[in-house]
């Protein structure tokens, strides 16, 4: 969908501005705006979908990891057992249980 909006000197200004303090065009820093405002989901996609834990924070006995203070289920994406040496992305949830994936480490 294109759409044309109307902005105000100052205001123009002011996107030009932070969309270059974030290395981006002016189109994707407003679709980044809009997308982070108009964020849907649970609690847990809006809050830990694409942070990262290190293996050390993840129990493998009782399958727990701790986001924020909270324990939660998780399942391993592509990993049959838990390396407490990496790093790992919360990729999805299903309800309280959290979708892990193992962070490839650079020059890998």
């Amino acid at each position: 969908m294109k759409v044309t909006i109307k902005l105000d000197g100052m205001l123009a200004d002011q996107v030009k501005k932070s969309a270059n303090t974030a290395h981006t065009s002016v189109e994707e820093y407003i679709t980044n705006l809009l997308q982070d405002t108009l964020k849907t989901g649970n609690f847990e996609q809006r809050q830990f979908v694409g942070k990262r834990v290190d293996g050390k924070n993840v129990n493998g006995n009782n399958h727990l990891v701790m986001m924020d203070g909270i324990y939660y289920r998780y399942d391993l994406i592509n990993e049959k057992e838990l390396n407490q040496n990496a790093s790992y992305e919360v990729i999805g949830n299903n309800g309280n249980i959290l979708y892990l994936k193992k962070v490839k480490e650079e020059g890998i």
